[in-house]
C-alpha cells in the first residue's frame, strides 16, 4: 500500500485533476497533473527518495501561493525515481502558472509547507511510495 496517493477524479485532454492524500501525515489536498504539451502522470506506483527533495528559488513555478508573503518561501520539488520511461517527474506546489506541472503532481494548496516538512522528515536514506490511481469513470 502506498504512503500517499494521487487519485485522479477528472481528465481533460492531457490534464488530470484529483486529490492527494498522505494519511500517516494527516495531509490532503487537490492537485493537477499534465499540461497542453505533456500528459498527466502515469498510473502506478512511484518512489520518492528523500535525497531527491529539492529546494527551488522563489518566483519559480515550484512555489505555492504563500511564498509571496513568507520570508522562507515554500518552493520545492520532490523528484520521483525514473519510471514508465519518464524523467523529471515528481510532486511540488502547483505555482499557479497554467501548464507548469507538465507530468508532475502539482499541489493546489495555498501553503505547502506541511507537505515539504513531511517529505523532509523522511530519513535521508529512506523513500516514500506514491500511488497514482485513475478513478474516472470508464468511457462508454
Amino acid at each position: 500500500m502506498p504512503d500517499l496517493t494521487f487519485t485522479i477524479t477528472q481528465r481533460t485532454g492531457n490534464k488530470a485533476h484529483g486529490t492527494v492524500v498522505w494519511p500517516a501525515k494527516n495531509l490532503s489536498g487537490t492537485a493537477v497533473s499534465g499540461s497542453s504539451g505533456s500528459p498527466f502522470i502515469n498510473v502506478g506506483t512511484w518512489t520518492a527518495r528523500r535525497v531527491k527533495l529539492l529546494d527551488k528559488p522563489p518566483g519559480s513555478p515550484y512555489c505555492d501561493a504563500s511564498s509571496a508573503s513568507s520570508a522562507t518561501g515554500h518552493c520545492w520539488f520532490q523528484a520521483f525515481e525514473d519510471q514508465f520511461g519518464r524523467t523529471e517527474i515528481g510532486i511540488h506546489p502547483d505555482g499557479g502558472t497554467p501548464d507548469a506541472t507538465d507530468g508532475c503532481i502539482g499541489l493546489q494548496v495555498a501553503n505547502t509547507k506541511p507537505w515539504y516538512d513531511a517529505f523532509y522528515a523522511v530519513p535521508a536514506a529512506a523513500s516514500v511510495t506514491v500511488g497514482v490511481v485513475d478513478a474516472t469513470p470508464p468511457n462508454p
